[in-house]
Order: structure tokens, then C-alpha cells, then sequence
């Protein structure tokens, strides 16, 4: 894929949304898209999200990255389940500064082996702009790596 091309849009889409809270709330973002394997999120910039040179801050980028991994690894589409996974690892490139404009991470499951997730993504502006890639890998809560996940009252208990 070029720095110019447009990432392959997901053969299923949800309209489930992840809730609002936390970490989310302070940074800012939304969920476009929640399906199986893919995860896309949105971020408006503003100035909250500059470093002390007036451009977007790696640390935006790299959650943003996260975020789209994490929807792309925790969607169950069995209704009263879920799926539980933190990251491992997260490795960033960045590729192009950002100072305006609408963000988008998209998140993909490359392989799950095991508990072990592999994620793949990028961040690009809305005018096409490859802001950063990423690759991850997650850890699923035991049962959570079927993708009937476990059930929604398991979500409070430890890995």
C-alpha cells in the first residue's frame, strides 16, 4: 500500500459502539467501525493533542493505534459476551506530522495463536496522509480468545 492509497474497507460492519468512558473521553476519539478482526476510530485534532512543537503528539498516534487494535481484537458478535485482551507490545513508526484535521486508525487481526493476538494498522488524515503504522500483539482473558468470547459478567475478573 503507497502513503496515498486508501486502506480496503471491512467486509462486516457493526453498529454496536464501544462506551464512552475513561481514557476515551480524555483523548477524544470515537468508533467509526467495530467488526470482527477490524477496528477503526476517529480522532478530531485540536490542541489538546499538539506536543511543544504545534504538531500531534506520538503518544496520539500510538493510542490511537491501540484503541483501533483493541476494537479489532475484543468484538463478539454473541450478544451478553465479550471478549477481554490488553496489549503486550506496541511498536510505532511515524511516518507524518498532523496539526489539523480528522484522524483515522484502522486496526486488523493479523493471527491469533493460542491467547496471543498479532494486529496490524495505520493512522492517516482525512486527506489520505499516512501519519503512522503500528503492529501489536494482545493477550485474550482465557476464553476469550473464541470468538464467542465469555460472558459480559466475566469482565471484572482478573487475567
Amino acid at each position: 500500500m503507497t502513503d496515498q492509497q486508501q486502506p480496503e474497507t471491512p467486509p462486516a460492519r457493526s453498529t454496536q459502539q464501544k462506551p464512552s468512558h475513561g481514557f476515551r473521553r480524555l483523548l477524544g476519539y470515537e468508533t467509526k467501525v467495530w467488526a470482527e478482526r477490524y477496528g477503526e476510530v476517529t480522532l478530531a485534532i485540536d490542541s489538546r493533542h499538539d506536543n511543544s512543537h504545534g504538531i500531534v503528539h506520538g503518544g496520539v498516534y500510538a493510542s490511537l493505534l491501540d484503541a483501533a487494535f483493541g476494537h479489532a481484537v475484543a468484538f463478539c458478535g454473541v450478544p451478553g459476551r465479550t471478549r477481554l485482551a490488553v496489549t503486550i507490545t506496541l511498536q510505532t513508526t511515524y511516518l507524518a506530522p498532523a496539526r489539523t484535521g480528522l484522524l483515522t486508525a484502522i486496526g486488523r487481526v493479523l493471527h491469533v495463536e493460542g491467547r496471543v493476538a498479532t494486529c496490524a494498522g495505520e493512522v492517516r488524515l482525512d486527506d489520505g496522509t499516512l501519519c503512522a503504522t503500528g503492529r501489536a500483539s494482545f493477550m485474550y482473558k482465557p476464553g476469550s480468545e473464541q470468538p464467542e468470547g465469555v460472558p459480559i459478567s466475566a469482565r471484572r475478573t482478573p487475567m
